[in-house]
C-alpha cells in the first residue's frame, strides 16, 4: 500500500455508492465479528483482528461490519443515514458504544498507529469500545498489538480464507446478472476462491467478450486468460521483496510442484535462508509446503507467474535444473564393455546407463530422447539378449554388477517423478 498516509489507514467506513453486492462465503467470519460487537454493546471493549493475503478482501469485510455495528446503535464517526459531513460527536453519541476502524495496518508503525487510535479514542471519552484491525496475513504485528493500551474483554482473531467453490459462484452470478454455465463455472474455479482474482477473471473475460450472457445463463465463449488478470500479477509481485518474487517465479517455472532440493541449486542460497523466504511466500497464500513438496494450491495464479517469466528464461531454468538433477556417476563403476557384436552403439550406451540404476525418464534426460523411445530399445534390447529383465540384461551383455540392492530400475538413483512436468510442458 504505497504511498498510504496514516490519517487515510485509520479512518471511519465510507458511505457505500449506489447497489452493492452481497458478501457471500463470510458467513461464519461476520458471526464471530458480530460477537464482538454484541459484547460492545453490552458495555465491554473488545478487538477484532482481520488477517488474510492481499486480494482476500479485507476492506470489503470491515465495511460490512462497519454496516452490522451501525444497525446494531455503534457510534462509527460517519453515519451513512446522514449525507454530508462526518457530524462530531456529541450528546446522541452518549453512552453508545464506538468502533474504531483500523485498515491495513501492516502499514503502520507502531507509535504512530497506536498515537492516532489514542486521539480518536479521546473524542469519545471513556466507555464501550470495540477495535476492529485488519492486517495482511504473515506480517508483524505491531500496529495491532500496540492497541493493547484499551485491554479488550473480548477477542476475535479471524483469517479470510479462499471462497468455497459455491460461494465463488455466487460472487460471480452476482457480477454477471446470471448463474454460470457448466463450462464456465469450470474456468472461474481455476481462481481458487481468491476473491480479487475471481472479481477481476470475471471482469476480464467480460471486457475481452469471452463470455456471453443469456436471459438465465452465462456462457463461455472461449477459454483464454484475460489481460487483466497479468496486470493485476504484476501489481501483486511488485507489492513482495524481491528474493520473495524470485523464489514464486523460479518455482512455478519448475512445475506447479517442486522439492526443496529443485529450488536450492538454483536459487544459490542455504537452506537456513530459503526457510525465510519460503515463509513470507507461504503467508502471501501463494505457496503451500507439504512434507516434501512446495505446491501451488492456486492453479490460475501459478499459471500467471509462469507466463510472467519470458520463455528464453523459462527454457534455461528448466534446463538448469534438469543440469542439477544429474547424478554423478559412481567413481569405482567398471569401463562398459563392448557388449554382443549386434548392438549399436545407442543400445550400448542404453545397457551403460541400465548398469547405473537409471530409470527410463533418467535415461531419456541422459539421452536427450522421449521415454517412449527409451522403453523402445529396451524391448528391442530384451529381444536381442532372450532376457526379460534388467539385471539378466546387464548379466547376457557381460557387466557384472556388484550391488547387492534390488535389480529394479532406480534402485541405486531415486528420481524425483513430476518435479519437473508443468501441466504438459517438460
Amino acid at each position: 500500500m504505497t504511498g498510504t498516509t496514516t490519517e487515510q489507514v485509520l479512518c471511519p467506513p465510507t458511505a457505500p455508492t449506489g447497489a452493492r453486492h452481497p458478501l457471500r462465503g463470510r458467513e461464519d467470519e461476520l458471526a464471530r465479528a458480530r460477537r464482538a460487537l454484541e459484547f460492545g454493546v453490552d458495555g465491554g471493549c473488545a478487538l477484532v483482528t482481520v488477517e488474510g493475503p492481499p486480494g482476500s478482501g479485507r476492506t470489503r469485510f470491515l465495511d460490512e461490519c462497519a454496516a452490522v455495528a451501525q444497525r446494531l446503535g455503534f457510534v462509527t464517526g460517519h453515519q451513512f443515514e446522514h449525507p454530508g459531513p462526518a457530524r462530531p460527536p456529541g450528546a446522541d453519541t452518549a453512552g453508545r458504544p464506538r468502533l474504531v476502524v483500523l485498515d491495513d495496518a501492516h502499514v503502520l508503525g507502531e507509535e504512530p498507529g497506536e498515537a492516532l487510535l489514542a486521539r480518536r479514542h479521546a473524542q469519545y471519552g471513556g466507555g464501550a469500545l470495540v477495535r476492529l484491525v485488519a492486517r495482511r496475513r504473515g506480517t508483524v504485528p505491531g500496529t495491532p498489538d500496540a492497541l493493547g493500551a484499551w485491554p479488550p474483554g473480548h477477542t476475535e482473531r479471524i483469517s479470510l480464507d479462499a471462497l468455497r467453490a459455491p460461494a465463488s459462484l455466487q460472487v460471480a452470478a452476482d457480477l454477471l446478472g446470471a448463474p454460470p454455465s457448466a463450462a464456465l463455472a469450470r474456468v472461474l474455479r481455476r481462481a481458487g476462491g481468491h476473491p480479487k482474482l475471481l472479481v477481476e477473471l470475471v471482469e476480464g473475460m467480460r471486457e475481452e467478450q469471452l463470455l456471453r450472457v443469456g436471459a438465465h445463463e452465462a456462457h463461455l465463449v472461449e477459454e483464454r486468460i484475460p489481460r487483466r488478470l497479468r496486470t493485476l500479477l504484476q501489481s501483486i509481485l511488485l507489492e513482495y521483496p524481491d528474493e520473495c518474487r524470485q523464489l514464486l517465479r523460479v518455482a512455478a517455472v519448475l512445475g506447479r510442484e517442486s522439492t526443496v532440493d529443485d529450488l536450492l541449486p538454483i536459487l544459490q542460497v542455504p537452506p537456513s535462508v530459503l526457510l525465510l523466504v519460503l515463509d513470507r511466500a507461504i503467508s502471501t497464500g501463494m505457496l503451500a509446503v507439504g512434507s516434501t513438496q512446495v505446491r501451488f494450491p492456486n492453479e490460475l495464479l501459478w499459471r500467471l507467474i509462469v507466463d510472467s517469466v519470458p520463455v528464453p528464461l523459462r527454457q534455461a531454468l528448466r534446463r538448469q535444473a534438469a543440469d542439477c538433477r544429474q547424478v554423478p556417476r559412481p567413481a569405482a563403476r567398471p569401463a562398459p564393455p563392448a557388449g554382443p557384436p549386434d548392438l549399436n552403439g545407442q543400445e550400448n550406451r542404453i545397457v551403460q546407463l541400465v548398469a547405473e540404476g537409471l530409470t527410463n525418464k533418467q535415461m531419456a534426460r541422459r539421452l536427450g530422447i522421449s521415454p517412449h523411445t527409451v522403453n523402445y530399445h529396451l524391448k528391442k534390447l530384451f529381444q536381442k539378449a532372450g532376457v526379460n529383465s534388467r539385471i539378466a540384461l546387464l548379466r547376457e551383455t557381460g557387466w557384472n554388477d556388484p550391488s547387492d540392492e534390488s535389480p529394479e530400475p532406480g534402485s541405486r538413483v531415486r528420481p524425483r517423478p513430476g518435479a519437473f512436468e508443468v501441466g504438459g510442458q517438460t
